[in-house]
């Protein structure tokens, strides 16, 4: 057949376009293989016999996300700092290896390690190829259970710790979330201690300190192996090689984590002060929890920003109440966390000291208006971003990986995303604001960085949600 643009010029020309067996608009009979790619497998969950749980989800693709997950943190800690310091033991010298064959092992299988503590859990992540995923097994189960952490290995990590700490005064968003928890929980309370160590006691946590912590706290009952991109059988093969053989234990779950409300400031020298509030939220086993998540779409946020705007797609409430309204304002976004039985539920804002009396007074509005009228464009448009966020990031092998293992961590099982999907979807205007109406029934937190006479009297702010 002639090229089309012969054939036009046949047609504009007078002469008679050539007969054309398959127009355009008929479909194609086209072969097409199988894709290579058919996503995950359902999530499998297995428990050994000393109550460690491993949790897998296999792929066609060559590369393995996997890691333990520990259910513990600062919050079990006898000495302030300890997890802290144990992230940063992550992958050194253990029973097995020296840190130098650590490293040279991990470089060979060209693996990419990293370690997480938080407040209720700890996850030592080992990227590698699904070849690699025996030995990467093998180094998770040294660094995890039989590390030497050896005093002068401790020591050398002191100074990226501590430049770790002081690198936070930088991420202010962070560090009024670190300073709201004591705020909302009391300092003595196992949410209220601190998640980062502070410099002066780095040398005060031992390696009697940190072996102590992990005999106490590294037992099966609250680890999961889990693994996203490997066949489950084949790991579950693996954990009863390199854990099988962990003693059981019976561990008590702690308790104690009661929300108090408070506040919490500390003046520094700085451009803008930062203020965050706070009320308690929802628990990982609440069926508030889905809620609250398309709540925390709808109130979105972020940093300021010099175009955009609601016409570039930026819908949400903070957006465009507070950002587009207010230009000195710096920052504002909402921020949630969730632990056992509780959580927190915020607004963080960032201006200049002269104008936080007018931020501080549109954050509380915005709080307060979560309670009144939600339009179903705003609620349809919050659920569906919700949704779209949830599946695209699944789409990333590591993201699965988290959400196989904290989620069996957590519930001991994994909620299928179709299931997540029909849950928020199932999310009315009359559950936004009943959970809306339950968080701000409980006394505000407060959180202030920078000029703290800025920022109105706790006693005042409360009275606005009385």
């Amino acid at each position: 057949m002639r090229p089309a643009s012969v054939r036009f010029a046949r047609t504009i020309w007078g002469v008679a376009p050539e007969p054309v067996a398959d127009p355009l608009w008929m479909p194609m009979d086209v072969s097409s293989p199988v894709p290579v790619f058919d996503g995950p497998t359902p999530t499998k969950v297995t428990t050994l016999e000393n109550g460690l749980k491993v949790a897998s989800s296999d792929s066609s693709m060559p590369a393995t996300t996997l890691g333990v997950y520990v259910a513990t943190g600062s919050k079990y800690e006898a000495v302030s700092g300890t997890a802290h310091v144990l992230q940063h033991m992550a992958f050194k010298s253990t029973g097995g290896r020296s840190q130098l064959k650590m490293v040279r092992d991990c470089e060979r299988l060209g693996a990419a390690l990293s370690c997480t503590a938080s407040r209720e859990s700890i996850v030592y992540q080992v990227d590698t190829l699904k070849e690699s995923v025996p030995e990467a097994v093998a180094i998770l189960a040294e660094t995890t259970v039989a590390p030497k952490l050896l005093p002068w290995e401790i020591h050398a990590q002191a100074d990226t710790i501590k430049s770790e700490v002081f690198d936070l005064t930088s991420n202010h968003q962070l560090l009024l979330q670190e300073l709201i928890h004591p705020a909302a929980y009391g300092g003595l309370s196992p949410l209220g201690k601190p998640l980062y160590v502070k410099p002066a006691a780095v040398s005060s946590i031992d390696d009697a300190t940190l072996g102590d912590f992990v005999s106490k706290e590294f037992v099966p009952n609250k680890m999961v192996l889990a693994a996203a991109g490997y066949d489950h059988d084949e790991l579950v093969s693996l954990a009863k090689t390199y854990f099988g053989g962990l003693p059981a234990s019976d561990t008590p779950a702690l308790t104690g984590d009661k929300y108090v409300g408070g506040e919490n400031r500390v003046a520094a020298d700085e451009i803008c002060t930062h203020f965050a509030l706070a009320f308690e939220g929802v628990g990982w086993d609440s069926k508030q929890l889905v809620p609250l998540c398309v709540l925390n779409t709808m109130m979105g946020g972020g940093a300021s920003f010099s175009a955009g705007g609601p016409g570039k797609g930026m819908y949400t409430r903070l957006y465009q109440n507070i950002l587009n309204r207010y230009p000195t304002v710096e920052a504002a976004s909402v921020f949630n966390a969730f632990y056992a039985g509780t959580g927190l539920f915020g607004v963080y804002g960032a201006a200049p000291a002269q104008s936080m009396g007018s931020l501080v007074a549109a954050l509380v509005d915005e709080m307060k208006k979560m309670t009144g009228a939600i339009s179903a464009e705003e609620l349809a448009r919050a659920k569906n971003q919700l949704t779209s966020s949830l599946l695209m990031n699944l789409e990333s092998r590591p993201v699965l990986f988290e959400d196989i293992g904290r989620q069996t961590l957590i519930y001991g099982a994994r909620v299928p995303p179709e299931q997540l999907v029909k849950d928020i979807a199932a999310v009315t205007a009359d559950d936004l604001k009943a959970v809306a109406t339950t968080l701000l029934k409980t006394p505000p937190s407060v959180a202030v960085y920078g000029d703290t006479t800025s920022v109105p009297r706790y006693d005042l702010i409360a009275k606005q949600f009385s």
